[in-house]
């Protein structure tokens, strides 16, 4: 008999309690505290599964996940089967272990209340103000940031802390646009500052997604050809009015002999080869670099400047190479179905309810983080994988409430 049955139903349902309301906090935690710490944003993740677990054993309530598990699980299932094909199957023990991280989906969907929602909301901005301090303070103490001593903030890599101030961008401008704050400058003045960090970074490709995020969500919010010559103009005045180190990085875009954008260019003909040779299971998780120089024939590239093969640049093209076409595919499918859910709850949503910029930030948030990633395999990033998955379940946990109180609504009417 265990302890919970020894002393009756009173003490189990009062141990759930607590247990429910420490798995909340720790995930709130878990799912925030990446933009200052990874290591002790997966610890709290980690005590939050363990409650969560500890909690469903005392009530064995029924656990919901969104509909997302059938390409959510084949994206496992390939990444599985592609380890197992590998001829160096322990270099890709890394890819196998992220696979936790999704347990944030069930987290968050299972534990969190719209108002929780909100609270996450706020912390997660809150230390994204904090870390854009930390990156404008290194600047001063700098006194320059070029492209190569870029800035990091609490990473250890700018383009982890631009894709995370991507989408804390994303979800404080949503939260502007749509809830309407008491203390709108207090948001206002944070979101400058996470938007000039954002801009120290010198990361174009996250640019030029955050930009795309904020005038889809300016046009969701007021659907007409004015927002978009609005926006256009107002990007017009911040390119002008921008520092020569921006502009410069900005006008790159379109130099074949930037190192970027020959390295780029580079990498994806290589991986091109890789699917070519290898379309099922690819060349093996985390064997990118290993191999790369089997598929790319100039020797010579190794000692360029800005020349770092360590993956492809580009989410769907990592994944085909290194995992499969049929993995890549499932990675898509993901993407499409979250974004077409966002989509869905968000035009079901009443314009009156506060709750509806939660599925538009969701929505922005998963078309920012597509766009980012034609350059950059930000997918793979442990950092910004976590705040994704917190932010598209949250439009998960939104709709969910929505339809139990539908659901409330019409069986009271029936009564």
């Amino acid at each position: 008999m265990s302890l919970a049955n020894a002393r009756g139903p009173g003490f189990t349902q009062s141990l759930a309690a607590k247990l429910n309301i420490a798995a909340r906090a720790l995930t709130l935690l878990g799912v925030t505290l990446p933009m200052v710490s990874i290591a002790l944003s997966q610890i709290f993740l980690a005590c939050a599964i363990l409650a969560f677990a500890l909690e469903w054993f005392c009530t064995r309530r029924t656990l919901w996940f969104p509909p997302i598990a059938a390409p959510l699980l084949l994206l496992m299932l390939f990444t599985a089967i592609s380890l197992a094909w590998s001829p160096e199957p322990w270099l890709g023990r890394a890819a196998i272990s992220k696979f936790w991280l999704f347990a944030i989906v069930l987290l968050v969907t299972n534990l969190f209340t719209p108002r929780l929602v909100t609270q996450s909301y706020l912390t997660l901005f809150g230390l994204g103000s904090l870390s854009s301090l930390l990156v404008i303070g290194q600047f001063l103490i700098i006194g320059q940031v070029n492209v190569e001593t870029r800035l990091t903030g609490f990473m250890g890599h700018w383009m982890t802390l631009s894709g995370e101030l991507l989408l804390v961008f994303i979800a404080g401008a949503g939260w502007i646009l749509f809830h309407h704050p008491r203390r709108p400058w207090l948001w206002l003045a944070g979101l400058a500052l996470v938007g000039v960090a954002l801009s120290m970074t010198l990361t174009r490709s996250v640019w030029l997604a955050t930009l795309a995020g904020v005038i889809l969500l300016l046009l969701m919010r007021h659907w007409h050809w004015k927002t978009l010559v609005a926006a256009g103009l107002a990007t017009g005045v911040l390119a002008l009015a921008a520092p020569d180190i921006i502009q410069k990085r900005f006008s790159s875009m379109w130099d074949a002999r930037d190192p970027s954008n020959y390295a780029r260019l580079a990498i994806w003909r290589a991986g091109w080869r890789m699917v070519e040779a290898h379309p099922w299971v690819g060349v093996g998780p985390q064997r990118i670099s290993t191999v790369f120089y089997d598929y790319h024939p100039i020797a010579t590239d190794r000692n360029r400047s800005g020349f770092y093969p360590v993956h492809m640049h580009n989410n769907l093209l990592q994944f085909a190479a290194e995992r499969g076409i049929p993995c890549a595919l499932a990675w898509l499918w993901l993407m499409v179905k979250v974004a077409a859910d966002h989509w869905t709850h968000f035009r079901q949503t009443a314009t009156t309810d506060n709750r509806r910029q939660v599925a538009a930030i969701g929505f922005a948030a998963t078309i920012a983080l597509f766009l980012a990633g034609l350059f950059e395999f930000n997918f793979g990033d442990s950092e910004v994988l976590m705040i994704f998955l917190f932010l598209v379940s949250a439009s998960y946990v939104v709709s969910a409430r929505s339809r139990e109180a539908g659901g409330l609504r019409a069986a009271a009417k029936a009564t």
